[in-house]
């Protein structure tokens, strides 16, 4: 398993298990409320991002299906109140997901698909639309849902076995949605018992590296037995000081072999970041190169999949929202190609993280009218300063973009990108100068 595969394993069973632990901290409530909302909404939209990059249909095609359902409750600030229903989806999704992901790990070839789960949800997003008589047009396109664009060009290839089906389920009637509340809440399908396995953090770890443990341990078993045999039980004789050094170059071997096993560079991270804006600039047709200092830079890998899911966001936001085409770059006097540069270093005892690109920079007017429709202000609009305004962006529903595609535009990455970073202990930063660039930079 190589690098890239190893990041988006790790990243998809982290997903999976937050989705089991958000399920059943919900477990018992009547009604899905707006955090729940953003809960979910988080892990589908990083869930549709990685695994659209990686070219994965199976996952990425249900969970940009589930996204749109989740726009129509979040932009209509209504409550998941059929809570059976939304279960069955979820679980369903959930359950397909980790066979998947399963799959995947063994080489197997997946579906490009999973037609029942997006019917349902389909026929659920038709039936909401028609109970609210909800216009939704600019946020929910479904007949352009689940298909893939022609043109983009394929970064990674994934070989794949076919995953199990499950019978389409039937849509619940309103009569039988009218009498939930009156009904014991069901459990959450055997999803929860039968993917146990999904429980913990898990992190891919190299057989090289396991092996220079091994044989770290072997030295310090053989300098032991080498003392035993020389004192034969005569605790009178001391240590040599040959001895000991041999002891602290062990000690050394050990901790050394530890971090190996812990920590890693952001090397696998980089590539991922370089296919992406490859991709990217072939789809969108925009010219734009990517530039990394520093990736041999040493972190802990437990935090390498919230630090990946983080920058898949904000490189995508860079190449989609911040990048101008070319025409504009040459209005604006600026070379056709856009720039985005990626940075990491450790200063003074902290990690820190950059990305800072040439392109159109930040609209704080936009940000203010969306933060403003979506009810966010607490105080009048021109009262706020620069940093207030940037970090209105980290709330969920606020984007400057007004037709969202595969990319972006739904008001959520942000959202995911803050949460990622906050949940490390560490915190982000983000200044821009309207026209030529914006700088995110994130410091743990």
């Amino acid at each position: 398993m190589d690098s890239m595969t190893e990041i988006f394993y790790e990243e998809a069973l982290s997903l999976v298990n937050e989705l089991h632990n958000i399920i059943e901290q919900y477990k018992d409530c009547q009604a899905y409320d707006e955090n729940y909302i953003k809960k979910v909404f988080r892990v589908i939209h990083t869930m549709k991002a990685d695994s659209t990059m990686m070219l994965i249909d199976a996952i990425a095609l249900p969970s940009r299906v589930l996204e749109s359902l989740l726009v129509f409750f979040r932009n209509n600030k209504l409550d998941i109140t059929d809570t059976e229903r939304f279960d069955k989806i979820i679980t369903t999704y959930v359950e397909y997901v980790s066979d998947d992901v399963d799959q995947f790990v063994k080489g197997g070839k997946l579906e490009q698909g999973h037609k029942d789960l997006e019917d349902n949800i389909k026929k659920y997003l038709e039936d909401l639309r028609i109970e609210y008589k909800k216009d939704e047009q600019s946020d929910v396109q479904t007949d352009s849902v689940g298909k893939t664009s022609s043109g983009r060009r394929q970064v990674y290839y994934i070989p794949s076995a076919v995953g199990q089906s499950t019978e389409e389920k039937k849509p619940e009637t309103k009569s039988s949605q009218k009498t939930k509340e009156t009904k014991e809440k069901p459990a959450k399908t055997e999803t929860l018992t039968r993917q146990n396995n999904f429980s913990e953090q898990v992190i891919m770890i190299k057989q090289r590296d396991i092996d220079c443990l091994n044989k770290s341990i072997k030295h310090y078993n053989d300098f032991v037995k080498n003392i035993e045999r020389r004192f034969e039980g005569d605790r009178r004789i001391e240590i040599r000081h040959r001895d000991l050094m041999l002891l602290k170059n062990i000690a050394n071997e050990i901790s050394t072999a530890a971090g190996l096993l812990t920590n890693s560079d952001f090397t696998a991270i980089a590539r991922k970041m370089e296919a992406l804006v490859d991709e990217m600039s072939v789809s969108l047709k925009k010219p734009v190169k990517l530039l990394v200092r520093g990736e041999k830079t040493l972190f802990k890998k437990s935090a390498r999949e919230k630090i990946s899911s983080a920058l898949v966001h904000i490189i995508r936001n860079a190449v989609d929202h911040g990048i101008e085409n070319i025409e504009e770059r040459e209005r604006m006097g600026k070379a056709p190609m856009g720039l985005i540069r990626l940075n990491f270093n450790n200063r003074d005892g902290h990690l820190v993280i950059s990305v800072e690109d040439d392109g159109a920079g930040i609209d704080k007017s936009a940000v203010l009218k969306s933060a403003k429709e979506n009810n966010i202000l607490k105080k009048p609009a021109e009262e706020y300063t620069e940093d207030e305004i940037m970090n209105l962006l980290f709330a969920s529903g606020v984007s400057t973009t007004e037709i969202p595609n595969d990319y972006s535009g739904r008001g959520v990455g942000m959202d995911v990108i803050h949460h990622n970073i906050t949940s490390l202990g560490g915190s982000i930063k983000i200044s821009s100068n309207f026209g030529y660039g914006t700088k995110v930079v994130m410091t743990f």
